[in-house]
């Protein structure tokens, strides 16, 4: 029976959810975060490997430039949750996940208020959490937990030892909580108890390993999913959800996974962290907090994730033409970070996912209105942009990324 114990503490704030979503569960972490993150890492991870193997094409929608057909979003379901182990329920049946997943705080959390310590002037997403005067609770960094995960039952072991591998992977390269994907929440990995699944000790050599295995994985099971040929790569489309793939699509990497390296304070941290803001980019890059980026200067800004608008100007989402409103597009860019006692290496690492899960249609509003629709192309170009500046943004930190995967 495999077990992975992890030791685990926040380098950054870590707003873990409770009843009260303004609150933080005074144990400080909840298995069920854990969990939503894992599931979404499995996703994409199996996702890439069906995508490279021409198993995962997609489809042009209505209101969504690409989209999974009903048939793939089937098999992907099926192998995440019954072939990984991770639990599913449909038409063809259902069953509980065959881990169990616990957490123990190691010390006893400290728990602040977002408001009166001012740290919201610290963290975009912080200082969006805390308007109109709100409290908001988080975890100060450098709490420590222990997070325990057996498997209590077996069907497919090998599957089941990628799900284990997938879980450390998507605690690496995401935090955990509000303002997980721009690096809140992120957990150190200290120390790795792993029984009957072998991890490898780096980033690169474990990304490799999971894709390897994801692949032999998607080759030898999706007959159990009902998927039973493969389709044409032939005319290649972008991938219809964020995946983890070795693919490129009109000369550009589908994934890239890179460590800005050397970032050791948290000061600097937060500067990373708040790239997402155009005043924040207006000031590193052009030493003004007013300024027209390439993003604005392009209309390109909505690459950074949906809603993007206030007080009734920015990127306004429109209805579906057959009444579905799309109301939420996550960044595509995911940030972590980790310091020097990480086992698998210190820095920020960034993530960036293209895919072709973004509205048809968006409306601008600022000095004028203009009605933007999306192709595969505008998407491409909008990260190819996004990419450029978040490199010109961390140049001009003093810093420079490193290529990790692939």
């Amino acid at each position: 029976m495999s077990e992975v114990v992890l030791t685990v503490s926040n380098t950054t704030p870590l707003l873990a959810g409770w009843y009260n979503p303004d609150l933080v569960d005074p144990q400080g972490l909840r298995a069920t975060e854990i969990k939503g993150v894992w599931r979404w890492w499995a996703r994409a991870v199996i996702g890439g490997s069906l995508y490279d193997t021409c198993m995962f094409i997609g489809e042009s929608g209505d209101d969504i430039v690409r989209e999974p057909s009903r048939d793939e979003a089937r098999l992907i379901n099926c192998l995440i949750g019954r072939i990984l182990g991770l639990g599913y329920a449909g038409l063809e049946g259902s069953e509980s996940s065959r881990f169990t997943l616990m957490v123990e705080p190691v010390t006893p959390p400290r728990i602040f208020s977002v408001r009166r310590s001012n740290i919201s002037r610290d963290y975009q997403r912080l200082a969006l959490l805390t308007l109109g005067n709100r409290d908001v609770n988080y975890v100060h960094p450098g709490a420590e937990f222990r997070i325990t995960v057996r498997r209590i039952r077996t069907r497919y072991a090998d599957a089941e030892n990628l799900a284990l591998k997938i879980l450390i992977l998507a605690l690496q390269l995401e935090g955990l909580g509000k303002g997980a994907r721009r690096g809140l929440g992120s957990l150190d990995i200290r120390r790795i108890q792993a029984i009957g699944v072998s991890v490898p000790e780096k980033l690169r050599d474990l990304i490799n390993d999971i894709y390897e295995n994801a692949l032999d994985i998607v080759r030898r099971y999706s007959g159990d999913c009902g998927k039973r040929t493969a389709g044409s790569c032939d005319k290649r489309a972008l991938p219809p959800i964020p995946v983890i793939s070795r693919s490129s699509y009109q000369e550009g990497n589908v994934t890239s996974i890179y460590v800005v390296e050397g970032v050791t304070d948290l000061g600097r941290f937060q500067d990373i962290h708040n790239f997402f803001v155009r005043t924040r980019r207006c000031r590193v890059l052009h030493g003004s907090l007013v300024c027209n980026d390439e993003l604005r200067n392009r209309l390109q800004a909505w690459i950074l994730g949906l809603p993007r608008s206030q007080r009734g100007t920015g990127y306004i989402l429109s209805e579906g033409r057959r009444g579905r409103v799309v109301d939420r597009r996550a960044s595509p860019i995911i940030v972590s970070y980790h310091s020097e006692r990480n086992l698998l290496g210190a820095g920020v690492f960034a993530t960036f996912t293209t895919s072709g899960d973004w509205p048809r249609e968006l409306e601008w509003v600022g000095d004028g209105r203009r009605s933007l629709v999306l192709d595969e192309q505008g998407i491409v170009e909008a990260m190819r942009t996004a990419f450029q500046e978040f490199n010109d943004y961390i140049e001009r930190l003093g810093y420079r990324m490193v290529r990790v995967w692939p």
